[in-house]
């Protein structure tokens, strides 16, 4: 049974529907943060797909496996369709208008990473995949961008390029599964379906401990040109733990090229991975290995092409070889890969926003490599761009830029995301404080504490100092006071603080507070930028976020049937729930967000809750004669006063 809280692990986020919200309308400050579950796996057989020689270029390296599977679509059914319609509720904003669509289904076996690749070039901005398991249900489509990361024109590494998507992580492989691929008709005839198993490695086993750091030497000695002579100049920050190739399983012999390098660095550019599916703390080594198999033998990159990757957790990775102190060219930006390192957050922050954690650490990052080199984290920078299909400026053009830009700035995409886009300003915060040792103005904890007061929150009990993020603090006798410039000055106290500090800070999930404390008829609740938490003295304080949250503020919040929450969210394997004093509400992102309550959800416990013959539910309660239905993925059950719960299967 699950009427206890379980130990939280943070899932993937999609934004709150504010419009929906009206009773909270202080959320407007924040927003919220979801959950979007994993896709069903991969399985079947398959035909590895051809790729260059391994040039072993350096010793020792890890023996890890790994494949990569191409299924070309043409020969896969559904390939006659000449203006298949998108399915229901599915997004097809990025493909051109009037694009005939066509949908190909293909069985798979092994793998975990999906992507396609066109080889003879598309008009489709972005393409659609689904998968499913056996005979079950199928996963919600993921739209797809097209790539758009690349090397500068005219090296080797452009010249073997492949057009393809981004790739889609769909976690461990199952038995008889099914890809569906939405793409433009045109394209079949020449498209294909890549399946990209990243082996296994030592430090799959490692990835949720610290692991292997690069231990880069912070006393190495750097030369920088001032005037007519050259000034030795040392390490101004401590590195941050940066993780080793080796500690995420990095295959050596896929690598196609020794590293080459620019003669300075003047500029950070952040991205985003795009990937729409989750993964787990331990799978991020995995993740890793699969874009870097998809990168070098799937599109003919010579390399990973980001320098660095930042997961979810703030884990620190170095990308592409050629060492992390030292100005490695990459294929991330193309056009700007020269005197630029790339920075990628794991995910994609289209809708959702980056957690603090990873936000923390990409500035850190950036912060470091800045003062390796001699970058003014608040200033601008020249660049010339070296032209090529994404970038967005024209060959030998030589624009201004911030040194801390967005990869949108120098290239036609969305990298790294609409709400990533809108963490810019956050980051480029941090690193200057981080170059500065952390030196912030004060004035508006200050001046919020002034309005509070003592009475509200207590006398002092701790120096003001940096939070994360560019953020400020300082603790009170019973409460706390938090100031981001993004969401303001907001206090936190009590138990809600108490639940807070527990998940850990502003370094968890929730990020900074967006409202004070608000009291209500027997409780009270704070909304966060990644969800809220609601006290009361019978149910104590509990973490509501995404999907989930927003079902229960269109039920009433608290004042709803289903009460105040009795558990925080708990992530399942493809969904999540939270129980409420009235019920409960399940999320998968097959089945949709849906409240199971009373005698039903009774009668579905002893079925074995969403693991059971009946899987997740479809529907919320509704009406039928004589009594009260809910379905579900593998039935239904029905209640009423004379038989009780009846549970149908299909």
């Amino acid at each position: 049974m699950r009427w206890t809280a379980t130990a939280q692990q943070e899932t993937r986020n999609r934004p709150g529907t504010d419009g929906a919200l009206s009773r909270r309308a202080l959320l407007r400050a924040g927003g919220g943060a979801g959950v979007l579950s994993a896709l069903v796996c991969l399985g079947g057989t398959a035909r590895p797909a051809s790729a260059a020689p391994g040039t072993a270029l350096s010793s020792g390296a890890p023996a890890v496996g790994g494949s990569t599977t191409s299924y070309p679509l043409a020969q896969h059914p559904g390939t006659a369709a000449t203006a298949a319609p998108a399915p229901r509720g599915a997004t097809t904003r990025s493909l051109h208008a009037g694009t005939a669509l066509s949908v190909v289904r293909v069985e798979v076996a092994g793998g975990r990473m999906v992507g396609v690749t066109f080889p003879r070039g598309t008009a489709a901005e972005s393409v659609a995949v689904r998968t499913r398991n056996g005979e079950g249900a199928w996963s919600a489509w993921s739209e797809l961008p097209l790539n758009d990361n690349e090397a500068d024109p005219g090296t080797l590494e452009a010249d073997g390029r492949v057009a393809g998507s981004d790739p889609l992580w769909v976690g461990s492989q199952g038995a008889l599964t099914t890809v569906e691929v939405r793409l433009p008709a045109a394209d079949v005839a020449h498209a294909e379906l890549h399946v990209v198993d990243p082996g296994h490695s030592p430090a799959d086993a490692l990835a949720a401990t610290s692991g292997s750091t690069t231990g880069a030497d912070t006393s190495e000695v750097l030369l920088r040109s001032t005037g007519a002579q050259s000034v030795d100049e040392r390490v101004a920050l401590a590195a941050p733990a940066i993780r080793t190739r080796a500690a995420w399983g990095a295959d050596e012999t896929l690598r196609k090229s020794s590293a080459s390098y620019s003669s300075t660095l003047k500029a950070a550019v952040v991205h985003h991975t795009a990937d729409p599916g989750t993964y787990t703390q331990a799978q991020v080594p995995a993740v890793i290995r699969g874009m870097y198999r998809y990168h070098t033998v799937t599109l003919g990159w010579a390399d990973l092409g980001y320098n660095f990757v930042v997961d979810r957790f703030g884990g620190i990775w170095e990308g592409r070889a050629g060492g992390t102190t030292r100005p490695v060219v990459g294929a991330h930006a193309g056009g700007f890969n020269v005197d630029t390192f790339g920075v990628s957050m794991m995910g994609d922050y289209t809708s959702a926003a980056p957690s603090a954690a990873c936000l923390e650490s990409v500035a850190q990052v950036i912060a470091w490599k800045f003062s390796l080199h001699g970058i003014n984290p608040t200033g601008t920078t020249q660049l010339t761009s070296a032209g090529g299909g994404t970038a967005r400026y024209a060959r030998g053009t030589t624009v201004t830029l911030r040194t801390v830009s967005a990869h949108r700035d120098v290239g036609y995409t969305a990298c790294p995301g609409n709400v990533g886009f809108t963490r810019m300003d956050t980051i480029r915060t941090r690193v200057a404080q981080l170059a500065a040792g952390g030196a912030a103005t004060a004035s508006e904890v200050a001046a919020k504490y002034a309005a509070v007061g003592a009475g509200v929150l207590g006398s002092p009990t701790s120096d003001e100092g940096p939070a994360k993020i560019g953020g400020r603090y300082r603790h009170y006798g019973v409460g706390s006071i938090y100031f981001l410039p993004a969401t303001g000055a907001h206090f936190v106290k009590g138990l809600i603080r108490d639940k807070w500090k527990a998940m850990g800070w502003e370094g968890s999930y929730l990020g900074f507070p967006t409202t004070d404390e608000v009291a209500l008829p027997g409780g009270a609740f704070n909304h966060f930028q990644g969800g809220s938490i609601y006290f009361s003295p019978r149910t104590g304080a509990h973490a509501v976020r995404g999907l989930i949250r927003d079902k229960w503020a269109s039920l009433g919040w608290e004042t709803g049937f289903l009460g105040y929450p009795t558990t925080d969210e708990n992530p399942l394997p493809g969904g999540a729930f939270t129980h409420f004093q009235g019920g409960s509400i399940y999320f998968s992102s097959r089945a949709g967000t849906h409240v199971v309550r009373g005698a039903i959800r009774d009668a579905w416990a002893r079925q074995g809750w969403e693991t059971g013959r009946l899987g997740y539910p479809t529907s919320d309660e509704y009406d039928v004669p004589g009594g009260k239905r809910s379905d579900f993925q593998g039935g239904s059950i029905t209640w009423t006063p004379a038989r009780g719960a009846v549970v149908s299967t299909r």
